[in-house]
């Protein structure tokens, strides 16, 4: 129980941490910085790709099945160009793909809400949230930056409280475990 605990109180601390720079990043960081972070992800997902290219040769050269593995390589490979390359183009990309998943999710939620029988509580949640969600994807696609900077900054803010509170239940944890040691 010593050991897990040990391990656990570093854990907390390494994603609390993490937590905390993304939230800095996301509340301080420019459009260029995003731009600069989301190329270096792409250059790490072409590296990906090919190391996955690589495993597919050696099951190729080992007479092992190979044919998802090579899909599966292609695309990562692809993704990684296109945020290597077109990183202004493929956040846009992604901010439309959002928008559009949150409309259909939106009219899903409307859909259900309707068509519940009976009196049931959550028909006014579905209503609301299928509301609420139907508007953001549409702001997403009518402003979308505006919006996605938006979202960026609440995430950074929430992520730097999930941030504060892990690092500091790990220092609880780490005493906890200090104390143990002390009973012993």
């Amino acid at each position: 129980m010593k050991e897990g605990i040990q391990k656990n109180w570093n854990l907390l601390m390494f994603n609390g941490l993490i937590a905390l720079f993304y939230g800095i990043l996301a509340i301080f960081a420019s459009e260029a910085v995003i731009l600069t972070i989301v190329t270096y992800l792409g250059i790490l997902i072409l590296v990906t790709g090919f190391a996955m290219l690589y495993g597919v040769y050696s099951n190729y050269k080992n007479h092992l099945a190979y044919g998802f593995d090579l899909f599966q390589s292609i695309v990562v490979l692809l993704l990684g160009i296109l945020l290597t390359f077109y990183s202004q183009q493929s956040l846009q990309v992604f901010v439309i793909i959002i928008g559009s998943w949150a409309i259909m999710m939106g009219a899903v939620q409307l859909y259900y809400a309707f068509n519940l029988h009976g009196k049931n509580n959550s028909k006014t949640s579905l209503i609301a949230n299928g509301i609420l969600t139907l508007v953001f994807g549409t702001m997403l696609l009518f402003n979308p930056f505006e919006i996605a900077n938006f979202v960026v900054i609440l995430s950074g803010i929430m992520a730097l409280l999930a941030g504060i509170m892990l690092i500091v239940l790990s220092l609880k944890l780490k005493n906890f475990r200090a104390n143990i040691n002390l009973n012993d």
